[in-house]
């Protein structure tokens, strides 16, 4: 027996909350293992433009350069920790 036809058997027995609750953890597991690929380079800049642009409402009143200065900040930090750099 795999285990569709075991969590199958297994989901059965719960009350349909569960069942959902069961249900809504596949879809995140899904999703991970859709966004644990590696994405193309197209890919990997629209991330990135979103990204920006999700910082970029974030902070609607700071002005580039505090975000740029804050983004060097943070990389100061974490270069400075002594870990091996993710480049």
């Amino acid at each position: 027996m795999g285990y569709a036809e075991l969590i199958h058997q297994r989901l059965q027995t719960l009350p349909s909350d569960k069942q959902a609750e069961v249900y809504d953890f596949v879809e995140f597991l899904a999703l991970r293992s859709q966004s644990a690929l590696v994405p193309d380079d197209d890919q990997r800049k629209k991330n990135v433009m979103a990204l920006l642009a999700s910082a970029r409402n974030a902070w609607p009143k700071m002005s580039d350069e505090s975000i740029h200065q804050m983004a060097g900040n943070l990389r100061a930090g974490w270069d400075s920790r002594g870990w091996e750099s993710a480049r």
